[in-house]
């Protein structure tokens, strides 16, 4: 992709400083302009070199920029993109890292002009540390980068973004944002939640004044580590996506009781069947991301028309399939091919079988398949 000249961050936190430093490192020449709300840490982020130069306003940050990520509290995100909604150029790409999306992206296509290339977006990435001073250039490293496309999000947009993160390490996924928020509300909501009501009931149970978590051995601070995450943060996400959650909780409440009834009635063959199944389906998790090595290359004819981008990479990303790389070849009049670089995956058949009854003509270029570097 053609180096970027400018990227603005709105919100110089965790998230927010990680993508400054990452951008920074890869293309030391970028001009990376941050604002945030506590001019302490806005501060501190120029003092350091994360930025290299402080905003006085939203608006100003800005100014010129290629790439704006709106890396604030997910309840704020709204609040900016009114902000700089009569400020973005035309030639700017807009997105956030929020970890829920459907509001976002419904107020963002409500608010910001129809030419405004926004896209919604959540890096599956983070620590138990929080603010600036965790911040590392090597966060989004290997790390899962949600993007949300919708029939408004602009093919060669959709591309740009795609280059820059996977030029700075990351494995992006797209996927529609109602569908983002029902997975996460299941893998990433749902475990913090737990973990917060596994550590205030082991706590009560004891009786008064005595402490239990003092006992906690090595596996309950693994399970519930991620239960030291910021409450407001974290109250404001799980607010956000409360419709999701609920649904969440409601499957595990159903799952736990199902495990209490087998061992209250000394089932030990069934549980035996449940345990086995878990600790297949948690070895996966690992085996499945090592054995994605093998790239292949396939060229899908297309029509220019609105959503035609976000029909190809969803249909790809809700089978949990990650795209290496999206170029996008116009051939003029109202047609193009749309190249995409996959890591090889059993589900690939579904997709192409899909886009295949869509009416797209797909190639595969077996010349460009091979071991990923």
């Amino acid at each position: 992709m053609t180096e970027p000249q400018k990227v603005t961050i709105i919100g110089v936190g965790l998230i927010g400083g990680s993508i400054s430093l990452a951008v920074k490192s890869h293309w030391p020449q970028v001009t990376v302009t941050g604002f945030d709300i506590d001019s302490d840490v806005q501060s501190e982020a120029l003092a350091h070199g994360v930025i290299d130069e402080s905003a006085v306003d939203i608006e100003s940050s800005c100014a010129g920029a290629d790439f704006i990520f709106i890396a604030t509290p997910v309840l704020i995100v709204p609040r900016v993109i009114e902000t700089i909604a009569s400020v973005v150029g035309e030639e700017t790409i807009v997105t956030d890292v929020g970890s829920t999306k459907t509001a976002i992206v419904e107020i963002a296509e409500k608010v910001l002009p129809p030419a405004t290339n926004f896209i919604g977006g959540h890096p599956l990435a983070g620590s138990e540390q929080a603010g600036l001073r965790a911040a590392t250039p090597e966060l989004l490293k290997d790390s899962v980068y949600v993007l949300t496309p919708t029939t408004r999000t602009s093919p060669d947009a959709f591309q740009k973004l795609h280059k820059l993160l996977t030029n700075l390490g990351a494995r992006v996924i797209a996927l529609s944002p109602k569908k983002h928020d029902e997975i996460v509300a299941g893998v990433s909501h749902l475990p913090h939640l737990t973990a917060t009501a596994l550590v205030n009931v082991v706590a009560a149970v004891g009786e008064e004044g005595e402490n239990r978590l003092l006992f906690a051995a090595g596996g309950f601070r693994d399970l519930t580590r991620i239960a030291s995450g910021n409450p407001d943060l974290w109250a404001d996400i799980c607010l956000d996506n409360k419709e999701a959650i609920a649904v969440s909780i409601d499957k595990l409440t159903a799952g736990l009781s199902d495990i209490r009834q087998v061992i209250t009635d000394g089932d030990r063959d069934r549980l035996i069947e449940i345990l086995a199944t878990a600790k297949d389906r948690r070895a996966s998790m690992s085996s499945g991301a090592a054995a994605a090595t093998v790239l292949r290359e396939f060229n899908i004819s297309v029509s220019d028309k609105p959503g035609i981008i976000s029909q190809i990479t969803l249909t790809f990303g809700q089978l949990g399939i990650n795209i290496e790389d999206i170029q996008i070849v116009h051939l003029g009049g109202d047609s193009g091919v749309v190249k995409l670089l996959v890591n090889d995956n059993p589900r690939i058949h579904k997709a192409l079988l899909e886009l295949k009854n869509s009416g797209h003509k797909i190639t595969e270029s077996l010349e460009s398949s091979g071991s990923k570097e």
